[in-house]
């Protein structure tokens, strides 16, 4: 019998092999790698399962996953990825249109399985959030998607895209968790409470007031039973009636828009002008200290209060102003904005009649939103 003589195979053919080839080891080499993570897990017994509250900051310069354990010794919290603010495809802004909305959903519910895993390492070596699997680990009593002042400025821009925003992340991270989740905009009320109601949870009384400053609001939160607005809350074992207000538009991002591009508020201003005083960068905040006079004089009428400082009020250091506007040093972070935002956060304390011994605190507002949906504490009926 003549030998078969096999045709040369043609070289797009060859490619085509050594394609499908590789494709065949990678996937091999994905279920290996797959098989041994599963391996490597161990069985967690049922008594250190705890009740866990999954909840996403939808803030206005990213979105960030948190995960609280309910434990025997109080409420233990795991940091998870960032990913971009939830906010940006309908404000239209960081490059995102309404066109990367499934992207950028699509990010926030792939965070759930990157958190269960150790996160790539940031800019300072470190890692960049521990990885914690909550899938072993927990009892999933709630997930929640709560957007801040980001997502009520985009409503304001289009209601509609906004509504359909909220409806695919819905969709789609309920689908991912096959179970009903909460994805909504946080009220500016809402927004001031939770972070009162984190600081509170490591006291052992109500008699205190927050101020947080965010990167599209500000809110001042304390109780008081005569002014307007005030809601009661139910705190631990007993009903207290919180004022709280929110400045929509004069966080620091949002102000740095309104008047931070001024030569005055410019890093290194008082470095290249010798006769430059803060007054000159403040004279843009005109406008705020009129909308907040009317906070200001209940915040001065209210006596007996402690005052902390949240969010980025906490990153402040009294030579802050020096350092950025007068000596022109460069701290690392946002330098262009450095000097405004030192200039401006000082102003608003003044404005808002805060006193010189309000401290800040390390206090996360999504504390206080899981403290409060466990506790119903806004249904005091």
């Amino acid at each position: 019998m003549a030998p078969i003589k096999l045709k040369p195979l043609s070289s797009s053919r060859q490619r085509i092999l050594i394609k499908a080839g590789l494709t065949l080891v990678l996937s091999g080499l994905m279920l290996f790698q797959g098989a041994c993570t599963t391996l490597n897990r161990r069985a967690v017994p049922a008594a250190d399962i705890s009740p866990c509250h999954v909840i996403y900051d939808a803030g206005s310069s990213s979105t960030r996953l948190f995960i609280y354990q309910h434990t025997s010794s109080g409420w233990v919290k795991h940091s998870g990825p960032k990913t971009a603010a939830l906010a940006d495809p309908v404000r239209g802004i960081r490059g995102k249109t309404l066109a990367d909305t499934p992207a950028v959903v699509d990010d926030i519910v792939t965070a759930l399985d990157d958190i269960r895993n150790i996160g790539p390492p940031a800019k300072n070596g470190k890692p960049g959030w521990p990885g914690f699997d909550w899938k072993e680990r927990c009892r999933v009593e709630s997930v929640m998607v709560l957007g801040t002042a980001g997502m009520r400025l985009a409503e304001q821009i289009d209601r509609v895209a906004t509504d359909a925003l909220w409806s695919l992340l819905n969709q789609r991270l309920g689908s991912a968790l096959e179970r009903p989740v909460i994805t909504r905009t946080l009220s500016g009320y809402e927004e001031g409470l939770f972070a009162w109601l984190a600081i509170r949870e490591g006291l052992d009384n109500d008699n205190f007031g927050v101020a947080e400053m965010g990167g599209a609001s500000l809110q001042i939160t304390f109780p008081c039973a005569r002014c307007e607005g005030s809601k009661m809350v139910r705190v631990k074992d007993r009903v207290v009636s919180v004022f709280s207000h929110s400045f929509l538009g004069w966080g620091q991002d949002e102000a740095w828009k309104k008047f931070g591009h001024s030569p005055a508020c410019a890093h290194a201003a008082g470095l290249t002008n010798p006769d430059w005083q803060t007054s000159d960068c403040t004279a843009g905040a005109v406008e705020f200290e009129k909308v907040a006079a009317e906070t200001e004089s209940l915040v001065i009428n209210t006596d007996g209060l402690r005052w902390y400082l949240s969010d980025a009020f906490r990153y402040m250091q009294d030579n802050d102003i020096d350092r950025f506007c007068r000596q022109g040093i460069d701290g690392g972070f946002e330098k262009d904005s450095s000097c405004f935002r030192a200039v401006y956060l000082h102003n608003v304390i003044t404005a808002l009649g805060l006193p010189a011994d309000a401290e800040a605190v390390d206090a996360d507002w999504t504390l206080g939103a899981v403290i409060c949906t466990a506790t119903q504490c806004l249904d005091t009926r």
